[in-house]
Order: C-alpha cells, then sequence, then structure tokens
C-alpha cells in the first residue's frame, strides 16, 4: 500500500496558530498555554467565534490540510465572524523554518499491514496515505480525503504513539459511513462538549476506537499494550 511522509509549511503555520486558541473544554483543541505570554486580541476572539459557529470550527480545524497556499490559508470558506479574527491571527505567524520529512522504520514497516487489516472486511484495498508530520499537532492529528488520497497530520517525533495516531486516523473512513447512517438526520458533528453534536462526535470516535481495538487484537496483539496506552491519553 503506497504511502508518503511529508511536511507543509502551510499545514505547520495554520496549525501553530490554531495552538495558540483557547477552545475550553472541546476535544479539537490543541491549545498549549505558553506561561510567558496571552493569547492576544485574534486569538480570543476567534476562540469565541469558533464556539458560536461549530460547524465553521470543524471546517476551520481542517482547513490548514486543505488550503493549497499560504495565501488561501488566511481566507477558508467560512463565515465572515471566523475568517476575520482567523486571518488577523495568522498575521501574527510567520511560516516556520522548514525541516526535513521525518520517516520512521516503525511506521513503514508496521503501518502497511495494519490499514490492509482494516479495509479487508470490505473487500478492498486502503487509499493511497499521505502522512503530514507536523509539529504544531504535537500527539493530536487531523485527517481527510483529498483527491483520493488520506491524509492524516500529526507529528511524528514518537513513533509509536504516531503509528497508533495515524492508524486510528485511518479507521474512521471505514466506520465513520455507518455510524452516520445509523444516526441519520441527527445533530451535525460538534467537538466542544457542550454542542448538541457532541453526542454525534462521541459516537464516530467510539465506534473508530472499538473497530481499532478489533483488528488489533487480530492482526497486532503486541500493540495492544500501546494501544491501551494511547486510548488513556485521550480518554477513549
Amino acid at each position: 500500500m503506497p504511502f508518503e511522509i511529508v511536511v507543509d509549511a502551510v499545514a505547520d503555520r495554520g496549525y501553530a496558530a490554531l495552538a495558540t486558541v483557547d477552545l475550553g473544554a472541546d476535544a479539537a483543541s490543541i491549545f498549549r498555554r505558553d506561561p510567558r505570554t496571552l493569547p492576544s486580541a485574534a486569538s480570543r476572539a476567534l476562540a469565541a467565534a469558533l464556539r458560536a459557529h461549530p460547524g465553521d470550527a470543524l471546517v476551520l480545524q481542517g482547513w490548514p490540510l486543505r488550503a493549497p497556499s499560504v495565501q488561501a490559508l488566511a481566507a477558508p470558506p467560512v463565515a465572515t465572524a471566523i475568517r476575520t479574527p482567523w486571518a488577523a491571527l495568522l498575521a501574527e505567524f510567520a511560516p516556520l523554518e522548514p525541516a526535513p520529512a521525518s520517516a520512521h522504520d516503525l511506521l513503514a514497516t508496521r503501518l502497511p499491514p495494519l490499514l490492509t487489516a482494516l479495509w479487508a472486511p470490505l473487500g478492498a484495498p486502503p487509499p493511497p496515505l499521505r502522512i503530514v508530520d507536523c509539529r504544531p499537532l504535537g500527539p493530536q492529528g487531523r485527517a481527510m480525503q483529498l483527491g483520493g488520497v488520506l491524509t492524516v497530520a500529526t507529528s511524528l517525533a514518537t513513533p509509536e504513539h504516531a503509528l497508533l495516531q495515524v492508524f486510528h486516523e485511518a479507521t474512521h473512513p471505514v466506520t465513520d459511513p455507518a455510524v452516520h447512517a445509523r444516526l441519520g438526520a441527527s445533530e451535525p458533528r460538534a467537538t466542544h462538549r457542550d454542542a448538541p453534536g457532541f453526542a454525534t462526535h462521541r459516537a464516530l470516535e467510539a465506534a473508530a476506537v472499538a473497530y481499532g481495538t478489533a483488528v488489533l487484537e487480530v492482526a497486532a496483539p503486541e500493540l495492544l499494550p500501546a494501544w491501551s496506552t494511547w486510548r488513556r491519553r485521550w480518554g477513549a
């Protein structure tokens, strides 16, 4: 199964900006408090706007992976209430110094058979995979299908965690359709714990974790202890 590991200056800059936005009790938050500085006015305004517009909040969370350029990054397809503080916040961040793409033997050797096992019940091969080594995301992940390629972003600084994070993100395309079919026209997904659509988010995550566990029990039981640690980290 083909996959590549890359770095992406657009994703780095976008998620570096989002890491300064305190979203509170939000499962999508990558906020990391810096005791030396206070969040800027743009950061605070964006946090308030994202809480008020949960649908657009999800769009912005994935936009750094979809934006084709730094110029496009400043103009996501969201309401003006979010786009204005986002553009102001992004202007506070210079491009990060480029870093060579990380390539870890663990991913190269362990990931392809795991992905094959994920997709085997569907009778189809897994889609091509593009892994973005995105330092500002830290241990968290983002994923989406782009042009038939599953694009997954996370930091590869800790290879075993990265392996399981990519594996989990790659599980969602297999399990999400069945969850959406079961829930029907219920509340749209939202990641803030106080939003009505948070139940949909939890259902999607629970299905992905349960199926991931079942696959590992058969295909790679030696990874189950690390998987248990991964699950505890996210309360999954």
